[in-house]
């Protein structure tokens, strides 16, 4: 409790307050930024400045209301930093030491967290930034609206894949309960979430041609050039890895996805190997089961080097 009083404390003495979340947004990212916005507002009754660097994804644009988010780096004096295991994953052109004069409250549930910040709430047993956001909620007695509801609902269901990956716990179903309970209609929120737009499935179609399993892992890929022939964006594969994990017998997945200057590799396990632990070696991050890691190489490179690195993982485990 003591942590939620200097929270507290810290968003009513802030001048300019600014919540942001990591660059390419997912659903609890999103959500959690949201929700600290209202949060803030509670006490100051002014709305914060909400940052991300990449485009919020066009299905969650429903959550924001009134709100927005700029890509534009804002200056502050409180920077409150949501679902975010590091600053480069904010500020991709901005260290910590760039920072070290500011005030961050660190708010997180990722296991590769760097403990960054002026305060840090990290509890990497939740299910997601939105499940720990909402505790604060609670225990500081704050009243959640519908619409709040909807927006913590969203995050926790997209964090735990609709509540079957491995960090669903009884703890996030009893907040979707409560949830349920403020009048959220699960039926409306899903349908909206799992939306999928023309391009998404045409490029849907691309990438899972490209499928190649290997020794119990299973690979496949995103060139820029599919998502120019699907009039797609990069966020319409935001879950295609679920693809590959639903294959019997596999027991890694990994989608490399081509970007300006390098490839983004998402990593799953069925927990034969640590793929935060891998991906960290690379400078990247996540959690035991799913995690992720930038490499500055084509796809056939990063696909070698990472395959190579995760058989030998296998192997050393078996």
């Amino acid at each position: 409790m003591h942590s939620l009083t200097k929270l507290v404390r810290i968003i009513k003495s802030s001048k300019r307050i600014v919540i942001a979340t990591h660059r390419d947004p997912d659903g609890d990212g999103i959500a959690a930024a949201l929700a600290s916005a209202y949060l803030v507002k509670h006490y100051r009754r002014k709305e914060p400045v909400l940052f991300c660097h990449s485009r919020i994804p066009a299905k969650y644009q429903f959550l924001l209301g009134n709100l927005k988010f700029t890509r534009k780096a804002p200056d502050f004096d409180l920077l409150i930093a949501v679902d975010s295991a590091g600053i480069s994953r904010i500020f991709p052109e901005i260290t910590e030491q760039d920072l070290k004069d500011k005030t961050i409250i660190n708010i997180d549930h990722h296991r590769s967290n760097n403990s960054f910040g002026t305060l840090r709430i990290i509890d990497q047993t939740a299910s997601s930034a939105c499940e720990i956001i909402y505790f604060i909620f609670k225990r500081l007695k704050i009243k959640v609206s519908k619409s709040l509801a909807e927006i913590f609902y969203c995050g926790i269901y997209n964090e735990t894949g609709g509540f079957v990956y491995a960090n669903t716990t009884k703890e996030s179903l009893q907040i979707a309960s409560e949830l349920v309970g403020l009048g959220v209609r699960p039926d409306l929120l899903v349908k909206k979430l799992n939306a999928k737009t023309l391009g998404g499935t045409a490029l849907l179609t691309k990438v899972l041609s490209t499928i190649e399993v290997k020794d119990g892992v299973a690979m496949m890929y995103l060139f820029q050039d599919m998502l120019e022939r699907s009039s797609a964006e990069m966020s319409d594969s935001e879950n295609f890895i679920s693809f590959l994990e639903a294959i019997r017998g596999v027991r890694v997945s990994m989608f490399l996805r081509e970007e300006k200057g390098g490839t983004r590799i998402s990593l799953r396990s069925d927990g034969v190997i640590d793929v935060d632990q891998l991906a960290r070696r690379y400078g990247g991050g996540g959690h035991r089961l799913a995690a992720g890691l930038r490499l500055q190489k084509t796809i056939p490179e990063a696909k070698k080097e990472i395959l190579t690195a995760i058989l030998r993982e296998i192997k050393e485990h078996s």
